[in-house]
Order: C-alpha cells, then sequence, then structure tokens
C-alpha cells in the first residue's frame, strides 16, 4: 500500500468521530482493509500523536478499564483537507493508467 494512505484514512475516520485504536481497526477492516492490525494502528497513531494531528485522552471503559480515545486535532483537519486533493489527483492519474490495461492476453507492442 502507498505510504500515507493509512495515515490519510485514520484522518478521515477520527473527522467524524472520537474513537480508540480498536475503533479504528474495526473501521477499517469494514472498509475493506482486511489486514490492518493492532501493530499497524498503534505505531501510525503514536506518529499522528508526535505530529499532532491527533490527540489522545483517557476515559472510563463501559464495563472495564479506561480508553484511550483519538481526536483529530485542528492541525490534523488541517493536514486532512491538505491531503484530500493530492489524493483524488492521484486516484485520477492511477486510473489513467488502469484504463489503458487491456484484457487480451497478447501484449501490445509499443
Amino acid at each position: 500500500m502507498l505510504k500515507g494512505v493509512l495515515d490519510l484514512c485514520v484522518l478521515a475516520i477520527l473527522s467524524n468521530r472520537p474513537t480508540h485504536a480498536y475503533g479504528l481497526v474495526e473501521a477499517l477492516r469494514a472498509r475493506d482493509f482486511d489486514q490492518t492490525s493492532y501493530g499497524t494502528i498503534y505505531p501510525l497513531v503514536t506518529r499522528l500523536k508526535r505530529l499532532e494531528l491527533v490527540s489522545q485522552h483517557s476515559e472510563p471503559g463501559e464495563n472495564g478499564p479506561a480508553r484511550n480515545v483519538l481526536t483529530i486535532t485542528a492541525e490534523g483537519r488541517s493536514a486532512l483537507q491538505d491531503l484530500l486533493p493530492v489524493w483524488r489527483d492521484v486516484q485520477q492519474r492511477v486510473s489513467r493508467v488502469l484504463d489503458e490495461v487491456t484484457t487480451s492476453e497478447e501484449p501490445s507492442h509499443v
């Protein structure tokens, strides 16, 4: 996967609602990021916190220990808004290349 894509997705999810790491993994898996694990999310969240794009606070758990809830910061929202048009441009460029793929088994000669 392209570097930064998961960061963008995590910021997008957090822009809709604060959640904890488990919630991020579940939200990504629900969107077909099946290989996403806590081992992937924790370092990513740590990096986003270090960059001050995400903040973390503790809330009491419903039936257990406190949970660390992640929230997108103002800097994170700004970064998300900056990254969205870049991502859409990359999507369009990749789509143009992929649209040229033929379904025949014989490669075309240039």
